[in-house]
């Protein structure tokens, strides 16, 4: 269905002339193709073979009822993001033209769907190389699809070298399982795991951690995420974690059947040296996207000591935290996008990445002012006043701070206190305390946020300094800034934040659901 609707794309695209409306159809034809993909995944639930596992293209691919409910969680994020991306953000015609510059930027995003989505289902060592670098090549082309930008470009290329030597990791592995075997097929290796050397499935795992971001390679994410555009790290900080940590699950669950424990505890270490820097790094951090990135690493890391227990309750542990966490996660940066309205826009370069020097203070904070069209909310002093300019909005990025730190009746708590109590269970007591340690001290730099969100105040020489700035800027004085959120992103945030209110309602009969998710045995 994707592939058929991306050929039919790109040819009318092609043939057209290139325009603002053409990008806005081409976004929009995109949603319905997404929503009609997410139908037919639904209507598979009532297969009855979809319970025993469903071999496809001659064993090449594996769909059963947890990969095919991880797909529809993927689909679901994704029509989200496209959701936003095809109508107006905000009523600031700067920052919405960028939306429909790209005529190509859904294709890509088609693209890399497409190969996320197939990635949770193979079956095969050569399918699992393929289907990687299909999304992977797909996501270095949406880093750098705003090239205008010297932070974007900076951003791909890294991201490209980064991810070309986990991709040459994982490589390296299957053609030495292969020389070890023999063999390609995934459930052909699994009768020889006994055989298999250690060092064979590091590899697997190193490479898989690398392109996740986590500990002890997370530097690049870091430094990517915080160059990237907002609306290109939304995407890319979300989807490719989603397919990949499915993918580590099957590939765990299939591990842990012979008993490996020594890949436990390779795993355990790695699960904890992840929570320390998820949940110490962000302490002296002034960035709201590299807070962002060390908050996901910590969060990752929860859902890895779900996959690290593999029992019945971590598998419904893992379904609602990566639920709970993928819709907090897009509502907190639909608030950044749409925190455009309420900055200031400086009176320099819009594609300049840095700040006037008269426009900072000497202690490094910085002012109320739009850094830049690709990234408008930079630093985590910009949340300033806030509430003042909008109370409902502030409150919903509040909610979704709660939420990240754990706290009840949200759905935050839920996720981690299913996770924590798979994790005792299972015997992993020093992790599971190493999770509590580390929720505990994220809720520092969480409290930051809070804190400036809701007390802080801008100063009297930071109101002159934007006063002079709105009176001397040019765009200020050709357009009229109204500051007006669209309906689209209106309703996606209500929405979601309510969600993550009243989840506390249905909490019991989403518990019942993941729970029949794992009475199909996939194996």
């Amino acid at each position: 269905m994707l592939f058929t609707s991306l050929l039919l794309m790109m040819v009318y695209g092609s043939l057209v002339n290139k325009s603002h409306l053409l990008t806005k159809l081409i976004n929009r034809l995109g949603l319905m193709i997404m929503m009609y993909t997410l139908l037919i995944h639904l209507n598979m639930n009532t297969l009855e073979n979809l319970s025993m596992g469903m071999n496809m293209f001659n064993n090449l691919l594996l769909i059963n009822s947890f990969n095919n409910t991880m797909m529809e969680l993927m689909l679901i994020m994704c029509i989200l993001y496209v959701l936003l991306m095809s109508f107006n953000i905000t009523g600031l015609s700067m920052m919405d033209n960028l939306n429909y510059s790209k005529r190509t930027f859904m294709v890509m995003v088609l693209f890399n769907m497409m190969g996320l989505t197939l990635l949770p289902l193979v079956n095969d060592m050569m399918m699992l190389f393929i289907m990687m670098e299909l999304q992977s090549y797909s996501l270095y082309l949406l880093t750098a699809m705003f090239n205008e930008s010297h932070n974007s470009t900076k951003s791909a290329l890294y991201y490209f070298m980064v991810g070309s030597m986990a991709s040459f990791i994982m490589l390296d592995a299957t053609v030495s399982m292969y020389d070890d075997l023999g063999l390609t097929n995934i459930q052909y290796i699994l009768m020889y795991m006994d055989k298999l050397e250690m060092f064979d499935l590091l590899c697997l795992l190193f490479g898989l951690f690398i392109k996740i971001g986590l500990a002890p390679f997370y530097s690049y994410s870091m430094t990517m995420y915080s160059l990237s555009p907002t609306m290109i790290t939304n995407y890319m900080s979300l989807m490719p974690k989603l397919s990949m940590l499915t993918l580590m699950y099957m590939i765990m669950h299939y591990i842990n059947m012979v008993n490996n424990t020594d890949l436990n505890y390779v795993m355990s270490f790695l699960i904890l040296i992840s929570m320390f820097m998820g949940s110490f790094g962000g302490l002296n951090v002034i960035r709201m996207k590299t807070l962002l990135a060390y908050s996901s690493l910590l969060n990752v890391s929860y859902m890895l000591l779900a996959i690290l227990s593999n029992s019945n309750e971590s598998i419904i542990a893992y379904i609602y935290y990566i639920m709970q966490y993928s819709l907090t996660h897009m509502n907190m940066f639909s608030i950044m996008l749409v925190m455009s309205m309420y900055l200031p826009i400086m009176n320099n370069n819009m594609t300049s990445n840095t700040v006037d020097n008269k426009y900072s203070n000497n202690g490094g904070n910085m002012l109320n002012v739009m850094m830049t069209k690709y990234s408008p909310m930079e630093y985590i002093n910009q949340l300033k006043n806030l509430f003042i300019n909008n109370m409902f909005m502030a409150m919903a990025l509040c909610m979704s701070m709660f939420s990240l730190m754990g706290m009840p009746p949200l759905t935050g708590f839920y996720g981690k206190y299913l996770v924590l109590m798979s994790g005792l269970n299972n015997g992993y007591v020093l992790l599971s305390i190493v999770l509590m340690m580390a929720s505990s001290m994220s809720t520092v730099y969480y409290a930051t946020m809070l804190k400036v969100l809701s007390f802080d105040t801008l100063s009297f020489k930071d109101i002159m300094s934007n006063n002079l700035m709105m009176n001397t800027s040019p765009e200020n004085n050709n357009n009229e800034i109204k500051p007006e959120i669209s309906n689209v992103m209106s309703y996606v945030i209500s929405s979601l934040t309510l969600i993550m209110l009243l989840i506390i309602i249905q909490y019991e009969n989403m518990v019942k659901g993941a729970y029949l998710v794992l009475l199909y045995n996939w194996v």
